[in-house]
């Protein structure tokens, strides 16, 4: 398996990347997947005070259109739970500005998790189907939009990196 490293640096939300992944994945109505398989190292066992330690920290996945993030989206997101020493992973989306989220699994640091998104269009809806290691953790329609634009890893909630974090991913 071929990972490539990714490195959020103390005081930061993002890894410095060339080309952002709104750039790197974009597509107009259709049909399609995006698979990673995600390693968390030690580095992403981190602790933030207040109710901060229970905020997520985003994977990957995609917006609809121009209006934003927290407007329509979809993605794979993960927070370290220190009372289990494990990081839970979450589908977490924006439907109409409102955020629902789902916890579907917990992995221990090193171990390889494989994530999937894929979506079919219909006639007028988007069917979002969640994968968690090949089997379906979670479904939701979303409103179809023409344009969709990839997301990628983000540190917080309001909260930037508290140290550097590392996670390798294959995709």
């Amino acid at each position: 398996m071929n990972m490539g490293k990714q490195t959020i640096r103390k005081g930061f939300h993002r890894p410095f990347q060339l080309i952002p992944p709104c750039l790197r994945f974009f597509s107009i109505r259709r049909d399609f997947v995006i698979s990673r398989t995600f390693v968390f190292t030690k580095s992403c066992r981190y602790m933030l005070d207040g109710g901060d330690q229970m905020d997520w920290n985003k994977l990957f996945g995609f917006c609809y259109g121009v209006n934003g993030i927290h407007a329509n989206s979809v993605r794979f997101v993960w927070r370290y739970s220190p009372s289990r020493n494990m990081v839970e992973i979450a589908t977490y989306c924006y439907k109409n500005r409102k955020r629902i989220y789902k916890i579907v699994d917990s992995v221990c640091i090193g171990k390889p998790i494989y994530l999937s998104i894929s979506r079919r269009v219909d006639i007028e809806d988007d069917i979002i189907f969640f994968l968690c290691d090949l089997k379906v953790v979670d479904r939701i329609i979303m409103e179809s939009n023409k344009f969709v634009f990839g997301c990628g890893l983000y540190f917080g909630g309001n909260r930037t990196a508290p140290q550097d974090i590392t996670i390798y991913s294959e995709s």
